[in-house]
């Protein structure tokens, strides 16, 4: 995921609906901070409720959010994660519920105290999770 175009695709979205960070981050719960280091490109690697907050409260999915964040051209010195090396059940997951790549890869990285979800049933509830956790969030 290229967080620089992942960063340029929330401000862009944000400006587009005339808000300003104070906006955005009411709506989506997310602290003023946290989403300009994410839009200069600063936050490092991002937590996926928060970006999923920031979805919400921009009216798209996450999926278009990260997909727009995808490299335009294909970098060769980053190879896109091969499906035998992703963790077990989360390919399965992804069949199931039609994820994007770009979905699977950031639940790919997600561990919760240090440990993955071992089989599909625990990366569905990781994934409901999130989404539980960002949509109480933006309703705050």
């Amino acid at each position: 995921m290229d967080l620089k175009r992942l960063g340029e695709n929330v401000r862009f979205r944000r400006q587009g609906k005339g808000w300003t960070l104070n906006d955005l981050a009411e709506k989506s719960g997310i602290s003023k901070a946290y989403i300009s280091d994410l839009e200069n490109g600063a936050a490092g690697k991002p937590n996926i409720q928060y970006v999923f907050a920031i979805a919400n409260a921009l009216g798209v999915t996450l999926d278009e959010l990260l997909d727009n964040a995808a490299p335009r051209q294909v970098d060769s010195s980053r190879k896109k994660r091969p499906t035998e090396d992703l963790p077990p059940g989360l390919k399965e997951l992804q069949m199931e519920m039609n994820l994007s790549d770009s979905e699977v890869e950031m639940l790919a990285q997600v561990n919760f105290r240090g440990n993955r979800p071992k089989d599909m049933e625990g990366w569905r509830f990781l994934l409901e999770a999130i989404k539980m956790l960002s949509q109480r969030t933006a309703q705050r």
